[in-house]
């Protein structure tokens, strides 16, 4: 069986093959890079799209996208196209998403989405982080000691580039995990400890 790789490591420029059954023809391959990471198609927060130049058509859907290295690093999953065919603009799920999924599949029959009650925006243009916007009460957040204003840098060591990234990171987590929260209140750096929620359905 083929392998999964590790999607964060994969980056704009890389070479990849897209295999699936396009029309019926089965096996087919198609080579290209790829030309985005983090993509959002419908604008939700789940979404986390890797862009690839490789044709992917009717029929590739569910196929894998390889690197270079033999490992599948996407599931393709959706073109974005005027007339049904491919111009080039295709889309995978990263396959840490799809490990993470499929995990939660097997283990609970459905997914399950991490919540620790706090509203984040982007700090500003050009700013790394997220800024926590409102905080719920009895929530997580709350009980971890989280604040407004208070601006998110690192989450379990990994950085939080913006509000959507950290939201990310919040909801792939399962409840009940502590997340070691790195940020910075009124010019100070802190550290604090919190244990994710679950979002409700």
């Amino acid at each position: 069986a083929a392998a999964f790789g590790d999607s964060d490591s994969a980056k704009a420029g890389d070479w990849v093959l897209a295999i699936g059954n396009p029309f019926g023809l089965g096996g087919s391959v198609s080579a290209g890079i790829i030309s985005a990471r983090n993509r959002q198609l419908e604008a939700e927060i789940y979404d986390d799209f890797i862009q690839t130049d490789a044709a992917i058509n009717h029929g590739n859907s569910g196929g894998p996208l390889f690197d270079m290295d033999g490992r599948v690093i996407g599931v393709n999953s959706a073109m974005l196209s005027p007339n049904g065919g491919s111009i080039g603009i295709s889309f995978a799920i990263p396959s840490n998403t799809v490990k993470t999924v499929v995990a939660q599949l097997k283990q609970y029959g459905h997914v399950r989405r991490g919540w620790i009650g706090a509203n984040v925006q982007d700090v500003g243009p050009g700013a790394k982080g997220a800024l926590i916007g409102h905080v719920t009460p009895g929530g997580p957040a709350a009980g971890a000691g989280l604040r407004a204003g208070d601006v998110v840098t690192r989450i379990d060591g990994r950085e939080v580039s913006d509000s959507r990234a950290m939201q990310k990171l919040i909801v792939e987590s399962a409840a009940g995990r502590k997340l070691d929260v790195a940020l910075v209140r009124g010019g100070q750096a802190r550290a604090l400890a919190v244990r994710v929620g679950r979002r409700s359905d």
